[in-house]
């Protein structure tokens, strides 16, 4: 034997003597047997390897990221105040909380019902685990067993996964937490996180669904009735069958009295609380949904949030929406005449003060039809264009009674060629001033005006009163003044909402500010504006649009019995027709539209006991009730005086239309009902009489001189009425525009002489 050999003999011979393996005082097979040293020796071992592998499992196991939508919350969106919740965005309902914003007794009765070493252990329950461990060995493994800070690890980091390697994972992220956070914040997080039915995670949400009241005010009786629930909440809704939780709720009461929360005598009092009912979870019913799907779209594009940060990230988002208007503009439009197919009405309320949506009507069910009639379906505007092309007029030295062509007429078009417009049903006026040709819609007037002016300046006044520059159809050619652009509702309340702010354009919005769970405003709307039109040419404006109301196709709208500006339009073929006016503190939009099935435009047709549908009646109606529900209650204000318009040279008359008024001379002067401000120009003389006001024709009046006596009566009134009754045709009707009776075969009249785009 070598030298080498015999020192590893010799080595082996020591281990063998050290180890006693095999055994040296034993004889036949029981030398084999370990020693008790062997068996000491190998549990030694064992245990450093366990702490070895426990303190590089520890060491490697990082706290990840929380779990997307366990970290989540929901967001809350406001009426106008921030008392009442229009709808909530959410992937899961949940609120969290602080711990002093939860009741001390749903942490008790936690503890008892899940984990009542909860504020003793470190975060792990070493039974549980090994019992975890061998279920999914012998893939018999049922859950529980768990401490509340790994079951909250579990929600709020992990998965529902079933495997020792979840296992070993989540008793190291416990410890960790264990070590990082106090008790009462571990037991906050696990409230915050649990899944209690109904759609509700985390007990906010759960206390406001069962019991209608905060988390912080739960009793001992219904945070037991929680806690029993915290196993099996996907069973029976304890409101249908209570019974269901008895057990439970015994067991977590007794465990209450164990860990010396309650006293048996007041243990033995305690019994299931009453639970509520559950609400309809259809929150995007009626107008909430359009509302929701509006204001979603506004944060992604105004304030550039993410749909994950929308749904999962707690938010109080406020608007501008009231809930009063919105009542007011659902009834008002319910009150209409039953829709044909195909017939919509978008209607729009716009605060001209803010530029903030105070209501819209978006459709009749948003899950039959979640296209939004106010704020994405267009329709031609008709004539409610005109008052942009009178805008223009005004800025470039028109005046309200300069005299244009009230009779069809063929106009030269400046860049060739001619253009014949007609009047509503072929009428004929004669020479008219330009306050009349608006009180009365006449096309032939506003044409000359608009070839005279130039179709591109009503076109920039439309865009900078707030029409989009790609708006469809708006165009800078001769016939746009008789609205062949087809604007949303919401569009065109922000534009007369621009007029009714004295030339200040506040671009709509529906959210006024967000606000993160930290309660950092994180986005605040802009209400300042911007000034596009000089204040005189928009009183000028207005006191023009007043008397559209107040003795032309709007006259209905003078119920309202407060100062109204507006006007009424109706397309060509009658494939829309509208109604937008203002008051000093609201401007609103009507539109009534109809689509084929192919959503191509076609003519509404007779309508409500009508042979066609015209601005100047049921739009007109819808504005008017609408509007005496909104503004109940509001002040009455007053329009600003007329002053000094711009002095600028008239542009010459480019469309070959007569501008003088025969056998009458004309008069310079503008009319006005208020004081001029000083310091206006000395070209233009001082008034000494007030003007002439033009008395509307028989067609756009029912009873000359007194509008405001006018019936108030509503559509279903007019559809219930038997036309073919002698005594019921010589009432009145809101949108009649002749006292006379109709003949017996006679169809209904059309109800005033408002234009026809394209005509």
């Amino acid at each position: 034997m070598s030298t080498a050999q015999r020192k590893a003999a010799a080595k082996s011979s020591s281990a063998s003597r050290f180890l006693n393996y095999p055994r040296r005082n034993k004889q036949g097979w029981t030398r084999w047997l370990p020693s008790a040293r062997l068996w000491g020796l190998g549990l030694l071992g064992a245990l450093l390897l366990a702490i070895a592998g426990f303190t590089v499992g520890y060491a490697l196991t990082p706290i990840p990221e929380p779990n997307a939508q366990a970290a989540g919350q929901t967001s809350y969106v406001y009426y106008k105040g921030g008392d009442d919740v229009i709808g909530t965005f959410k992937d899961q309902n949940r609120k969290i909380l602080k711990p002093d914003e939860i009741s001390p007794n749903m942490a008790h009765a936690a503890q008892a019902a899940e984990d009542k070493s909860f504020y003793e252990n470190r975060g792990i329950s070493i039974k549980g685990i090994f019992r975890a461990a061998v279920g999914i060995v012998t893939n018999d493994y049922a859950g529980g067993g768990s401490s509340i800070t790994q079951q909250y690890v579990k929600n709020y980091y992990l998965t529902n996964e079933f495997s020792l390697k979840r296992k070993v994972k989540e008793m190291f992220i416990a410890i960790k937490l264990d070590q990082e956070l106090s008790k009462d914040q571990i037991m906050a997080n696990y409230l915050n996180t649990i899944y209690l039915g109904r759609r509700a995670y985390g007990v906010e949400v759960a206390s406001q669904s069962y019991f209608d009241k905060d988390a912080k005010d739960l009793t001992v009786e219904e945070a037991a009735a929680f806690a029993a629930m915290i196993q099996t909440p996907g069973a029976k809704d304890p409101a249908e069958d209570p019974s269901r939780l008895q057990d439970r709720f015994d067991y977590v009461i007794e465990n209450m009295v164990d860990l010396d929360y309650l006293t048996q005598e007041e243990a033995d009092q305690m019994e299931l609380p009453k639970f509520h009912k559950p609400k309809s979870d259809n929150e995007r019913k009626g107008q909430t949904g359009y509302l929701m799907d509006s204001v979603r779209h506004e944060l992604k594009t105004n304030a550039g949030l993410t749909d994950e940060q929308i749904d999962r990230g707690g938010l109080q988002i406020h608007t501008g929406i009231d809930k009063k208007m919105m009542k007011s503009a659902v009834e008002s439009v319910e009150d209409l005449p039953k829709l044909k197919s195909g017939m919509h009405v978008g209607l729009s309320s716009v605060d001209p003060k803010t530029g903030q949506i105070r209501a819209i009507y978006g459709g009749k069910n948003y899950f039959k039809r979640m296209h939004n009639s106010s704020t994405q379906d267009t329709a031609q505007a008709g004539s409610t264009f005109k008052p942009f092309t009178l805008v223009a007029g005004l800025e470039n030295g028109f005046r309200l009674n300069d005299s244009f062509t009230g009779s069809p007429q063929t106009f030269q078009l400046p860049g060739g060629g001619t253009w014949a417009p007609q009047n509503y049903g072929g009428k004929t006026y004669g020479q008219v001033t330009l306050l009349k040709a608006t009180q009365n819609s006449i096309n032939t007037a506003y044409a000359q005006l608009n070839i005279d002016v130039g179709p591109e300046k009503t076109k920039d006044v439309a865009v900078r009163a707030g029409l989009p520059e790609d708006t469809q159809g708006l165009d800078s050619n001769a016939s746009n003044v008789l609205g062949t652009a087809s604007p949303t509702t919401l569009q065109m309340a922000s534009a007369f909402a621009t007029f009714a702010a004295e030339g200040v354009h506040r671009t709509p919005h529906f959210v006024v500010k967000t606000v993160d769970p930290d309660g950092e405003t994180i986005y605040e709307a802009e209400n300042e504006g911007e000034k596009k039109f000089d204040k005189n040419v928009m009183a000028e404006t207005t006191y023009a649009l007043t008397q559209v109301v107040q003795g032309g196709s709007a006259s209905y709208a003078s119920n309202l019995g407060r100062p109204v500006a507006g006007k009424t339009g109706t397309s060509n073929d009658s494939k829309s027709a509208w109604f937008v006016g203002y008051t000093p503190q609201l401007a609103t939009a009507v539109s009534i539209f109809r689509y084929d099935d192919k959503g191509v435009p076609i003519d509404i047709g007779s309508y409500g006991g009508r042979g066609s549908i015209t601005g100047g009646s049921y739009p007109t109606i819808a504005w008017t009730k609408y509007m005496q529900g909104a503004m109940k209650g509001m002040d009455v204000e007053q329009f600003p005086e007329r002053g000094e318009l711009p002095n600028v040279q008239k542009p010459e008359n480019k469309s070959g239309g007569s501008r003088e008024v025969p056998q009458q001379p004309r008069n310079t002067e503008r009319p006005r009902t208020g004081p001029r401000d000083e310091g206006g120009s000395e070209k233009q003389p001082k008034e000494t009489k007030a003007p002439e006001i033009n008395t509307p024709d028989e067609e756009s009046s029912p009873e000359k001189g007194r509008q405001l006596e006018r019936p108030t009566e509503l559509p279903d009134e007019i559809e219930k009425r038997n036309p073919q009754d002698p005594k019921e045709r010589e009432q009145p009707q809101p949108e009649q525009h002749k006292k006379e009776k109709r003949k017996k075969d006679d169809p209904p009249k059309n109800p005033n002489p408002d234009s026809q785009g394209g005509n």
